[in-house]
Order: structure tokens, then C-alpha cells, then sequence
């Protein structure tokens, strides 16, 4: 590995671990951020030993190194399924799972030197793998809420992009490199993890970050191109900026308390027992959009009973007919909105949210609360 790329291998992996800490309070209630952050770590862990490799190069270390190559594609399955609610099809989930163990036993037992035709079939196996998570998460987005379609959608994005710069780390396919696409790779899905915390969960924003970050490292480039740099200092440069300005949209993104934020029963707690106050007392119940019985109207009087009768509407609700599911779905993409929490049942009054993707299930629990608080409040 050249400086450069132990230099954008480090900024990687500090990428990763930034994201890891930021997904780390939500990751306690398991969920998509607990399967999120068992594959940021993992992709710190790869970044990290192959900076090792480049302090002490050593077989074992390049046999670790596999070994959690192996298991990436197996997590990244894991975190799709858990995004979607839904389990992909058995074959997958059993082939991602023998590659993973059967490329660990290779790395471990006489793959400690790994020869061409190994390290191609592991690059085969996580681009196959990829591929079909890829599918799954596209042909299941419709069975979620919008904020997780929009996830889903976003993840599907970063993964596409990610894909071709992870094959080109491997040294044997692709020999010639000034540096390797992996930094690069990791640091598009940390920016997309980035997202999932709030309403940005949209691709056009992950690529509004990604043209910020090329924006950075296109004025480096134009600023050597004036200095007369060489085309090696050049690229290096822009390479270097550009992994940078990725960083810090990172860093300042999980450095801001909203993306950090404890949840809404602790701002409730203090408001007073009236429905004004308690929706008022958070910011994401204050930009919720009333759903009025008007606004209703146009449903049949037995589904707005139905939907009525539920504390709170989303997408993922169990015990929902077919009929009943597909009104709610229309509800929540007609307000563009997660969840309806119910304001009073006669007549029937709910209140859109648009909450993130990372921790749906808390929400969920948190808005039943309230809505329970809000029935002894009228």
C-alpha cells in the first residue's frame, strides 16, 4: 500500500468509527441500527488491519483481513432484511452464510497465502451477494413505511456506488492503482448511515453530500493544476481532499445533538397534561401535519374506524388486513409522513410524523405513549 493509501485507508477508517459512536445510543434497541452497527464495525475492523498490514506486514494479518472480508457481505444482508422487514429468500441467506464460513476456514487453515483464484472467487462472492441485496431491498420497499422506503432506496444508491470502488481492492484484479477504491467505498455507506437518523433519508441528498465532497477535491485539483503539480501529486491531492471533505460533512453531522437525540418521552415528561403542550413540547411533533376528519372523507367510515382504533398507524403495524393495510399506506404517502398518531378517536383527528429510519421501533413505542397521554389530556 503507498502513503496515500495507508493516508486515505486512516481517514476511512476514522469515517467509520465516527459513525459507529453516532449510531451507537440507537444501536441499544437493536433494530436496523443494531445491524448497522455490527457492519460499521466490521468495516472498521477491515480498514484497520489493513493499516496494521502496512506497520507489520504479516500472513496472519492478511488472513484476519479475509476472514472479515468474508463475513461483510453476510452483515450487509442482515441490515437490508431488518430495513425492509423482510427475510430474503432462504437460498441467499444460506450462500452468504457457507461463503462466510467457508472463506474463513480457507483464510485459516492453508489459505494463509492467498493464491489468485481464492481471492478472485471472494470478490465473485461479495459482488454476487451485493447484487441480490441490491434486488431485495429494491423489490421490498414498497411492504415499508415511507421514511424506510426512502432508506432503503438511499442504501441501495451507496451500495451501487460502492460495489465497483470495493473490487478495485483487490490488488490482483486490478494491479496497476495509484490507490484503492475501499476508503472511498466505506466512507459513501457512512455518509448514507449518516442520513438515516432524521427525514434526509433521500438519495438526492447522499448525492448532494458526495458532489460537496467532489466539489472539495475539484478545487484541489484546479489549485495543483495552477501550481504546475505532477499528475501523481495531483491526484493525490484531490484524492486526499476529497476523503477529507467527506469527514468533516460526517463529523459534523453526528457532532449535531439533533442527530444524537434522546427521544421524545424526556421533553414530554416536562410539558403540560394538554394536547397543545405535549405536541409542541418536541420538534418533530410540532411539524407534524393535523389530519383532520375532513381530510378523511374520501375513505369509507369502516376503515377510518379501524384506523381510529389503533394508537398509531405506520407501515410495519401487525394485525392489519390486506384492506386495512393498503388504506394506511395511502394515509402515510398521501402526507408524506412515517406514522399517525392518533389525536382522538370521535371524531377521528391524527397527527402525520415523518421520523427517521434508523429507530423506527422506538418511535412507534414512544408515539403509542403519547397518545395514550393524550387520551387522559382530552
Amino acid at each position: 500500500m503507498t502513503a496515500i493509501g495507508a493516508l486515505l485507508t486512516a481517514i476511512g477508517l476514522l469515517a467509520a468509527l465516527v459513525a459507529r459512536a453516532g449510531v451507537a445510543a440507537a444501536a441499544r434497541g437493536g433494530g436496523v441500527a443494531g445491524h448497522l452497527r455490527r457492519l460499521l464495525t466490521l468495516i472498521a475492523l477491515l480498514l484497520g488491519l489493513r493499516l496494521a498490514q502496512v506497520a507489520l506486514p504479516s500472513p496472519v494479518i492478511v488472513a484476519c483481513t479475509m476472514v472479515v472480508a468474508a463475513w461483510l457481505p453476510l452483515a450487509t444482508l442482515r441490515l437490508a432484511e431488518e430495513l425492509v422487514r423482510r427475510h430474503a429468500a432462504r437460498w441467499l441467506k444460506l450462500a452468504a452464510l457457507a461463503g462466510a464460513i467457508g472463506f474463513s476456514v480457507l483464510s485459516v487453515t492453508f489459505g494463509l497465502v492467498w493464491t489468485g483464484p481464492a481471492v478472485v472467487a471472494l470478490a465473485l462472492f461479495q459482488a454476487v451477494v451485493m447484487a441480490a441485496v441490491l434486488l431485495h431491498l429494491v423489490s421490498q420497499r414498497t411492504a415499508v413505511s415511507l421514511a424506510e422506503r426512502r432508506a432503503a432506496d438511499m442504501l441501495a444508491l451507496a451500495f451501487a456506488l460502492a460495489v465497483p470502488l470495493l473490487a478495485t481492492d483487490f490488488e490482483r484484479l486490478f494491479p496497476d492503482l495509484p490507490f484503492r477504491g475501499g476508503p472511498f467505498a466505506a466512507l459513501v455507506f457512512v455518509l448514507a448511515c449518516s442520513r438515516l437518523a432524521g427525514e434526509a433519508s433521500r438519495p438526492l441528498r447522499l448525492l448532494g453530500d458526495l458532489a460537496i465532497a467532489a466539489g472539495a477535491g475539484g478545487i484541489v485539483a484546479l489549485g495543483a493544476w495552477l501550481a504546475s503539480a505532477t499528475a501523481p501529486v495531483a491526484l493525490a491531492l484531490t484524492a486526499t481532499a476529497t476523503a477529507a471533505a467527506a469527514l468533516a460533512l460526517l463529523a459534523e453531522r453526528f457532532a449535531d445533538p439533533a442527530s444524537r437525540d434522546e427521544g421524545l418521552l424526556p421533553r414530554i415528561a416536562n410539558a403540560a397534561p394538554d394536547e397543545a403542550a405535549i405536541l409542541a413540547a418536541h420538534p418533530l411533533l410540532a411539524s407534524g401535519i393535523p389530519v383532520t376528519a375532513a381530510a378523511l372523507a374520501d375513505l369509507p367510515d369502516d376503515l377510518i374506524a379501524a384506523l381510529a382504533a389503533m394508537p398509531v398507524v405506520c407501515a410495519g403495524e401487525g394485525g392489519m388486513n390486506g384492506t386495512l393495510t393498503g388504506a394506511a399506506h395511502e394515509l402515510l404517502g398521501r402526507y408524506g409522513a412515517s406514522h399517525l398518531l392518533r389525536l382522538s378517536a370521535n371524531p377521528p383527528r391524527f397527527l402525520a410524523v415523518s421520523g427517521g429510519a434508523l429507530d423506527t421501533d422506538r418511535l412507534t413505542g414512544e408515539l403509542t405513549i403519547i397518545a395514550r397521554l393524550l387520551e387522559r389530556a382530552a
